[in-house]
C-alpha cells in the first residue's frame, strides 16, 4: 500500500517548491518539533541547502503522495556527514513527515531508504536532538533498531538539561 500511494526519491534542487508546500502543510505543533520554532517559511539559501545535495556527505530523500490532483509533499529524511567534529562516519539526522500522512508508515520508509544509501557512503551511526514531547521520532528510531535486529546498545537517548533528547543510534 505504501509503493501505490507515495514516490519516495532523491531530493534534487527543483523540488524546492514542493519543501515549501510541505511547510505550509505543517502544524504549529509539527514545526515546532521538527525545528524547535514555529517556521512560516525558508529563505532562498535553505532551500538551496536543503535541496542541492551530494548524495555522499549530505543524504536526503522526499516522499510524494500520488494523488489524482498531482504529487503533493509527504515527507523529507536527511543527514549530513560529521565533518566539522572528524566523525566522518556519523551524520545528523533531520526527518519531517507531513500531518495528514503520519501514522502510514512513511517515516519508515523514509529512515529505510535513507540508511541504506548513508550506509552505502560509509556513514554508520546517526545522531541528533529531539523533544522529549515527541514520542513519535523515539518510537521510530527504536522501532528501526528491532526491526533491524541491532543488538542492545545500538541506541542510545540521553536526557538534556533543557528539555531535548540527545540521540546516537547505529545503522544496519
Amino acid at each position: 500500500m505504501l509503493k501505490e500511494n507515495f514516490e519516495i526519491r532523491p531530493i534534487q534542487p527543483d523540488d524546492k517548491d514542493g519543501l515549501k508546500r510541505g511547510l505550509a502543510m505543517l502544524s504549529s505543533e509539527s514545526k515546532r518539533q521538527r525545528f524547535f520554532s514555529s517556521r512560516k517559511d525558508f529563505s532562498e539559501k535553505e532551500l538551496a541547502f536543503f535541496t542541492e545535495v551530494d548524495q555522499h556527505n549530505h543524504i536526503a530523500f522526499v516522499a510524494l503522495s500520488k494523488k489524482e490532483e498531482g504529487p503533493q509533499p509527504a515527507g523529507s529524511v536527511r543527514c549530513i556527514r560529521d565533518l566539522l567534529h572528524g566523525r566522518p562516519d556519523f551524520a545528523e539526522l533531520a526527518i519531517t513527515i507531513v500531518d495528514c500522512f503520519q501514522g502510514m508508515g512513511l517515516g519508515k520508509a523514509l529512515l529505510d531508504a535513507l540508511a541504506e544509501k548513508a550506509v552505502k557512503e560509509g556513514i554508520h551511526y546517526l545522531y541528533g536532538d529531539f523533544h522529549t514531547s515527541n514520542i513519535k521520532v523515539q518510537k521510530l528510531l527504536e522501532g528501526y533498531c528491532v526491526r533491524h535486529h541491532l543488538p542492545a546498545g545500538s541506541f542510545h537517548l540521553q536526557r538534556q538539561a533543557d528539555g531535548f533528547l540527545y540521540f546516537e543510534m547505529a545503522l544496519a
